[in-house]
């Protein structure tokens, strides 16, 4: 990663923090994630329902092996369709999703929603400055990130890594660059699809 971006990032950080409490920057040498399910108090996969999109059905349908009724909400066997852009939703019993094992693990790990894929990262991009603007537009967010990505800094907006303060995962090893592009890269993957265009 260029020392320059690392010093923009942290700077900016450094600004902005008192806004985003519930997150952390991430850098490399910042802890990895790895899913710590029984200390876990987000409750993420217990409390919330999960929308699904088709390609998301069709990724979990392919590797569960199951249709796609056994593991989304349903009424009289069909899945409802709700008229969202993910009009599906993930199935819920016995107080959590569906999926969720004995031990609070997904049985459907590499089948899961991009939301399960996308928790506990996110990515925010600013202008650094004195006073950090945010940057919203996602083509300008997908391009600073490639550019990142590539090692090099990008002429203006700064992408920032960040991961949820509350998910007691962050306890593994220390990202390395490549950990880390690869985590960037994949987190605005799936926040920022080019299939879609956010407002």
């Amino acid at each position: 990663m260029h020392p320059l971006l690392v010093e923009a990032a942290q700077n900016t950080w450094d600004t902005i923090r008192h806004r985003w409490k519930a997150y952390d920057l991430l850098l490399p040498g910042s802890p990895s994630f790895i899913c710590q399910a029984q200390a876990c108090d987000a409750y993420c996969c217990r409390a919330y329902s999960v929308p699904l999109g088709d390609r998301e059905v069709a990724r979990m349908v392919q590797a569960s092996g199951f249709p796609a009724s056994r593991f989304l909400e349903c009424e009289n066997g069909e899945p409802i369709l709700l008229p969202l852009a993910q009009p599906y939703l993930l199935a819920r019993e016995g107080n959590g999703c569906s999926m969720l094992g004995p031990g609070l693990d997904c049985t459907q790990y590499d089948g899961r929603p991009d939301a399960c894929r996308l928790y506990p990262h996110f990515i925010l991009a600013f202008e650094p400055s004195a006073e950090p603007r945010r940057v919203t537009a996602v083509d300008e967010i997908r391009a600073a990130v490639a550019i990142a990505a590539s090692g090099e800094m990008p002429p203006g907006a700064i992408p920032l890594l960040v991961g949820h303060t509350e998910c007691p995962g962050f306890t593994g090893p220390p990202l390395g660059d490549d950990a880390w592009r690869d985590i960037l890269l994949g987190t605005a993957a799936l926040q920022y699809p080019a299939n879609v265009t956010l407002r």
